[in-house]
């Protein structure tokens, strides 16, 4: 990462994102979404800062539309950022919940299940219209942090929220198109569940609420 870069992320974007005032956090967004489509290597510090004032952004929403719409804004970062940054920019926000959640207070917490639900549907659009290029190393990322189901440390809120969300939002992302998909790769965090998991309640619903749902038989057809 060159200084220039590294100056913009430290004493001014980061600022912007966590501000007080909703203009001056979506103008962050608007630099943000540019800097990230920019073919140049961010480092894994640098996306984590990123995402400690995309963490704070969502948290200085206050009202039911706002935050709809500060999550849709973060969640459409994953279609804008480069290519050479993509894994990294996911991987770096699923660090930064599974860290975090514990300190969300019980007024802010749907915001942020919001969240999770944005960032999950457009990292299927981005993948699904690329030809699912990237598709293995995101559920690497998937069974090291939210849904590694041996680390006592990943909340379980986030564990079954996932499980509730994943096949609704990969029919969203799409569009509804009946077509033969990467099934076993898409699930290979939920089997690994079963296999490696003592939570008797979770397996339970891995098998009965997500492996069992017919839509999975419509797309390995």
């Amino acid at each position: 990462m060159t200084t220039k870069t590294q100056t913009r992320l430290q004493s001014d974007l980061l600022k912007r994102l966590a501000a007080n005032d909703r203009p001056t956090r979506e103008k962050g967004l608007d630099s943000l979404s540019t800097l990230l489509s920019q073919p140049e290597k961010l480092d894994n510090l640098d996306m984590l800062k990123i995402w400690k004032g995309l963490y704070y952004c969502m948290w200085m929403a206050d009202r039911p539309k706002v935050q709809e719409s500060i999550a849709t804004k973060l969640g459409q970062l994953v279609e804008s950022v480069d290519e050479i940054n993509l894994m990294s920019f996911i991987e770096a926000f699923w660090i930064t919940i599974c860290r975090d959640w514990r300190s969300i207070d019980v007024l802010r917490v749907d915001k942020y299940y919001l969240l999770i639900r944005r960032v999950v549907y457009y990292t299927f659009k981005r993948l699904y219209t690329q030809d699912w290029t990237g598709l293995e190393a995101y559920t690497v990322i998937l069974s090291e942090y939210p849904l590694n189901f041996t680390d006592l440390k990943i909340p379980d809120a986030i564990k079954y929220h996932i499980i509730d969300i994943y096949i609704d939002e990969l029919e969203k992302a799409i569009e509804g198109v009946e077509e033969t998909l990467p099934i076993s790769e898409l699930m290979k965090p939920f089997d690994t569940t079963l296999t490696k998991s003592h939570n008797k309640t979770v397996k339970k619903r891995v098998k009965e609420e997500l492996l069992t749902d017919e839509r999975l038989k419509k797309w390995t057809i």
